[in-house]
């Protein structure tokens, strides 16, 4: 079967004729590896996007440093955030170079994959842990400039201050674990079906995402209901 031949069935929607067939190496690695790419996209975006996320937050401390020049305490927090952020920055920059050489050497894909699957198991598990810091501090960066009282700056309520924190730390990190298992799973079983000569694990794959879009459809039609209710309701008590 021919590499076009393959993906012409695909798009006509034709996945239960493909799902016992077996096909050569090639014919599979040529079918999956855009696919490989696709899975791993949103994970590399997140890389740029939150290396982005860092040069704002050290622009942001940098304004802050100059700002709390007078104030020794504020510089003792400042100052290991803006090194800390740096080196952030600089592990991301590792991390993009890293991927960049296994997607230059995809010749073999099986290989590619495992070689991608150890990266964002060990390498990217760090950066999401590094990005949920960045974050933190940016809030607290922003905060720090905004309410910046003549060189000092007061945090009211400690407890709860450390509370919400955690609470955005570890928010910001379930989130991009969400992310990082939906792109994983999709990997994995691209992996499969390599190792299987079939593209079995793959339909299977496309029926289920087609199901997500059903159902995060129907959420949204739900959520966009919800909102019109509660603005009618609203202006209805006025």
């Amino acid at each position: 079967m021919e590499k076009n031949d393959l993906i012409n069935i695909w798009k006509e929607g034709n996945q239960e004729m493909l799902k016992t067939k077996i096909f050569t190496r090639s014919e599979l690695e040529d079918f999956l590896r855009p696919k490989v790419r696709k899975a791993t996209l949103s994970l590399n975006f997140n890389i740029f996007v939150y290396m982005a996320v860092l040069l704002a937050t050290m622009v942001l401390i940098g304004i802050d440093l100059y700002g709390y020049r007078s104030n020794p305490i504020m510089l003792k927090v400042l100052i290991p955030m803006f090194v800390i952020s740096s080196s952030f920055f600089g592990y991301g920059v590792f991390l993009l170079n890293y991927i960049h050489q296994i997607n230059r050497n995809e010749s073999d894909l099986m290989g590619s994959i495992n070689k991608k699957l150890k990266v964002y198991r060990t390498h990217y598990e760090i950066w999401m842990w590094m990005m949920s810091i960045s974050l933190l501090f940016l809030i607290f960066a922003l905060n720090s400039m905004v309410d910046n009282d003549q060189g000092t700056y007061r945090i009211n309520r400690p407890y709860f201050f450390a509370i919400m924190n955690l609470a955005i730390l570890l928010f910001i990190y379930g989130v991009q674990k969400v992310a990082q298992f939906v792109s994983l799973k999709s990997i994995k079983v691209y992996l499969k079906d390599l190792q299987n000569e079939a593209l079995e694990g793959s339909c299977q794959l496309e029926e289920d995402k087609k199901r997500y879009r059903i159902f995060a459809v129907i959420l949204v039609i739900i959520f966009t209901g919800l909102l019109i209710w509660g603005i009618i309701k609203a202006k209805m008590s006025f």
